[in-house]
């Protein structure tokens, strides 16, 4: 298959150590981990810039290539490492979803290094998608995602969020990547996200009719932001890791977050554990039209 976007590769030093950590997602498995299809049993530990220190002292730098490919059976594996990190907290069948992205190619990318030795790791580092929720064979497998979904909603916003899910115009945006990838990278990422979206809806029904994006959000809070008191009602105070979703929650009509009580970005030089960031997903529902709107905005501040 031919990859439908004309993106750039990019050439970046890399080290062959750090490299190495890296095949593991940056975000790794504990060692009593399964290898479940339910994202709600991973336990996960963000990298530490000690982590990153000690993986870089002493290595020797290796130029790697970046290329962006039409999602395959053969990123299957690595597609779904990426998504049970971002789809932490709920319990659903991640690898059906997987599957069904790569099904459901033509609005969808993935970044992976260029020129792979035979017998070479070849992981995937990043990968974006927009998938019509009709998009789903199997309707129990899409219920069921959309429940773990709606679990994480309080009262007030359950209903309208429901609806909008269980609408046959909202789709599914899936943007998961390393959580170091070059911000170049990430910006051709959403260029190939739009022009494929764009193209699709001339052709495709399903995507013409697209009036709203359901996203998840990889995002953390602060510790003194933890430690104010707050009404049992109110949101916690959830950054994002990446400007790309800072981006997206502002134009969200809907934005639903829940704690990952495993996942902390580890305290560096004198901190100490109760100063390290807590991490969190966020549901973001967004208008279709906002989002196209955004990714200029994206891609020039990802760019700059």
């Amino acid at each position: 298959v031919t990859n439908p976007t004309d993106m750039a590769s990019f050439k970046l030093s890399y080290y062959n150590e750090y490299k190495s950590y890296l095949s593991n997602m940056i975000t790794h498995r504990s060692p009593n981990c399964s290898s479940s299809s339910s994202s709600s049993d991973n336990s996960w530990e963000e990298a530490s810039n000690d982590d990153v220190a000690m993986a870089t002292n002493s290595a020797n730098v290796e130029l790697v290539d970046f290329e962006a490919y039409p999602p395959a059976d053969e990123d299957w594996h690595g597609t779904k490492v990426l998504l049970d990190g971002l789809f932490q907290g709920i319990s659903f069948d991640v690898g059906y979803l997987t599957q069904t992205l790569i099904d459901n190619y033509k609005v969808g990318t993935v970044i992976k290094g260029a020129d792979i030795e035979p017998g070479e790791d070849d992981p995937v580092f990043a990968i974006g998608s927009i998938l019509p929720l009709t998009f789903y064979q199997d309707k129990q497998q899409l219920e069921a995602f959309i429940e773990a979904l709606l679990k994480k909603c309080c009262e007030e916003e359950r209903n309208e969020i429901e609806e909008i899910l269980k609408s046959q115009r909202t789709a599914l945006m899936v943007n998961a990547k390393f959580a170091n990838l070059p911000l170049q990278i990430t910006g051709q990422l959403y260029k190939a996200l739009k022009m494929d979206l764009l193209t699709e809806r001339k052709e495709n029904e399903a995507y013409k009719n697209i009036t709203h994006l359901a996203c998840l959000g990889r995002g953390y809070t602060r510790p003194e932001k933890r430690k104010k008191k707050k009404l049992k009602s109110s949101e916690p105070h959830v950054e994002y890791q990446a400007i790309d979703m800072e981006e997206i929650a502002e134009s969200s009509s809907h934005v639903v977050s829940w704690k990952i009580a495993d996942e902390t970005l580890a305290p560096v030089n004198n901190s100490t554990a109760q100063d390290a960031l807590q991490g969190y997903r966020s549901l973001m529902i967004v208008p279709i039209e906002g989002f196209l709107q955004k990714v200029d905005v994206i891609v020039e501040k990802l760019t700059e």
